[in-house]
């Protein structure tokens, strides 16, 4: 009898606690929920885009893998058929169909910012029946798969009363997702109930409280004190005090994130490639990440991280002062010359120490730099605007394709660093159109060496993502960019 009663005493404490609200500490502010607005592509918003909605496909590595689709196929190198999964409801109790579907990509297409330019390829929708819908698309798109794995589905009807300016914080869509949105209030709070209806497996806890902290040593002392269930995106020096802590787990990841210090091409001497190679082998890169970034930093070995599809490992840059001069020289600048770099305060954590470090391995060969660290608003108008010589920054490859960072920032006619190379623009192009997934990656092998050897900018290393969960946390699925699935989450 003692046995069975301290059984049943056991699971009634197990489901209270697993039945808890898991509260998420994201290292930005979530300031806009709305799937197609101009923020959807903020690593927060992808973030809670994945509780609420879901799209046709969803990718395991470069795997596509069925969400609300059930199947798909290519019809021609312009057109694509999805079959579409039966029985899901919307939040509001709405069936899901293929009206959703269109509905939703059109939305998208028409918007502004975030993730639309994507969408701009998308020439009609048609929807021969509730189960299926087909896209034309203007010209053939290779990373088609890839790209629906960012459309989040809303119900037409809902679509349908929004005004065609309609964008942004102020909108609220039901998903089909396993979380429905309880209460948001932009800059604030976020409460998510679970999905009771969910067609999928249902998430074993209450539901997800996203807790705005924006003081990153708050956010320390929140996960250690319990205050909050899970966090990300920790610096180096903070590891120490996290794993000091045996209530709390700490994992260091890989990201799609990269580090880089690009040159503005069109300013001289950055037009010259021999300017650009002279700036990259002045720095000696491994011992500066060492230096800096011990546990969260690695050298790059290529434009984009090997997280991302499309990499390929490439010959890195020697530290070499010596070969450095010689280009200067070769460039008719034996004596250096005197520049700038640009970079955002706080933009990642020990940025302005990469910066004074940067600087000095560049006064080393003659060239002088001083330092323009802004506030990011500034810094952001001021990078949009090409208002820079050099600019220190990190990067998200947020789709994990190599289309959407190298076919999109280096294509001339894009002019995001003013940098022009016709061969170049041609294995773009010939890379977005492809089909075959493997003949894409070849062509972003050559793509990548011409961005690399031209030294367009110095990819000075790739960043890993520091995760912490309180011990009792399980079922936690990493993500490279800082947006995990968290319905699996489980609280022992």
């Amino acid at each position: 009898m003692r046995r069975l009663l301290f059984a049943l005493v056991a699971a009634l404490v197990t489901t209270a606690a697993s039945a808890q609200v898991v509260k998420v500490s994201p290292p930005r502010t979530i300031i806009d929920i709305d799937p197609h607005g101009p923020n959807a592509l903020l690593r927060e918003s992808v973030l809670v885009a994945r509780q609420i909605f879901e799209t046709l496909v969803k990718f395991d590595g470069d795997q596509p893998v069925p969400v609300l689709a059930e199947s798909w196929k290519q019809i021609d190198d312009k057109t694509w058929e999805f079959k579409l999964r039966p029985g899901v409801k919307f939040h509001d109790g709405t069936a899901f169909d293929s009206a959703d579907v269109k509905a939703s990509a059109e939305r998208l297409s028409r918007a502004k910012g975030g993730l639309a330019s994507q969408w701009k390829v998308l020439e009609s929708v048609d929807t021969p029946d509730k189960q299926t819908v087909v896209f034309h698309l203007k010209n053939p798109v290779g990373p088609f798969l890839r790209i629906t794995s960012f459309l989040s589905i809303a119900p037409s009807e809902v679509l349908a009363a929004k005004g065609p300016d309609e964008y942004g914080a102020g909108v609220v869509l039901p998903g089909t997702g396993p979380f429905k949105i309880k209460n948001f209030a932009p800059g604030d709070s976020l409460t998510l109930a679970t999905n009771s209806d969910y067609w999928g497996k249902k998430p074993k806890i209450e539901g997800l409280q996203f807790v705005n902290i924006p003081e990153q040593t708050a956010r320390v002392t929140a996960i250690l004190n319990g205050e909050v269930d899970i966090a990300w995106a920790f610096s180096d020096d903070e590891l120490a005090q996290l794993r000091g802590d045996k209530a709390v787990k700490v994992d260091v990841v890989p990201s799609a994130t990269y580090g880089y210090a690009w040159f503005n091409a069109a300013r001289k001497p950055f037009d010259d490639a021999r300017v650009r190679r002279a700036m990259w082998h002045a720095i000696d890169t491994t011992k500066v990440l060492r230096d800096l970034k011990p546990e969260t930093g690695t050298p790059a070995g290529n434009v984009i991280p090997e997280t991302v599809f499309g990499f390929t490992p490439l010959d890195p840059y020697t530290y070499d002062p010596a070969k450095a001069k010689a280009l200067l020289a070769e460039a008719g600048l034996p004596k250096g010359f005197q520049t700038s770099i640009l970079f955002g305060q706080n933009f990642f954590p020990g940025i302005s120490d990469f910066a004074q470090t940067f600087i000095s391995y560049w006064d080393a060969i003659g060239v002088k730099v001083r330092p323009l660290e802004q506030e990011r608003a500034i810094f952001t108008q001021n990078f949009r605007e090409m208002n820079w010589d050099m600019v220190l920054s990190s990067n998200p490859a947020l789709t994990l394709d190599a289309d959407y960072t190298v076919g999109r920032l280096y294509y001339s006619a894009n002019k995001e660093m003013n940098y022009a190379n016709p061969e170049l623009d041609k294995l773009l192009l010939a890379a977005k159109a492809e089909s075959d997934q493997n003949k894409r990656k070849e062509l972003y092998a050559k793509a990548t060496k011409i961005i690399w050897e031209d030294a367009v900018g110095i990819f000075w290393g790739d960043l890993k993502i520091v995760y912490a969960a309180r011990s009792n946390i399980s079922g936690l699925q990493f993500s490279p960019i800082e947006a995990p699935y968290l319905a699996s989450i489980t609280v022992n």
